[in-house]
């Protein structure tokens, strides 16, 4: 009976490991694509804040701003896509810790079923 329990957990495993596996692409998929609509606003921002005399932000209008906070000032801007990334990354990073962890349980049950007394 043992050896049953034991077969179906490794069963079981094996069908989640592969769930997580798909898993794991579908969250690198949305954490390339958060990683590209980053990039691509902040250089959009940075083009604007070097060709425009006047912008605003946070409700209130600046003009020309110094060269060397401009990154900065973009950064702000593009909070919300940076906010984005990083719960695209801690979704991603999280489905792998997943994955290792079924692939822990699976080894140890693999090795309780390679010592059981099969008769």
């Amino acid at each position: 009976m043992e050896v049953i329990k034991i077969a179906d957990a490794i069963e079981t495993l094996i069908k989640l490991i592969g769930q997580t596996r798909r898993e794991i692409e579908k969250k690198g998929n949305a954490r390339a694509e958060a990683i590209s609509n980053y990039d691509r606003k902040i250089a959009v921002t940075l083009a604007t804040l070097r060709d425009t005399e006047l912008y605003e932000l946070a409700g209130r209008s600046y003009k020309s701003p110094p060269v060397t906070i401009i990154e900065k000032i973009a950064k702000g801007i593009c909070a919300d896509e940076r906010y984005k990334l990083e719960i695209a990354e801690s979704d991603y990073k999280a489905c792998v810790s997943n994955l290792n962890a079924l692939q822990a349980q699976l080894n140890g049950y693999q090795s309780i079923f390679r010592h059981l007394d099969i008769k």
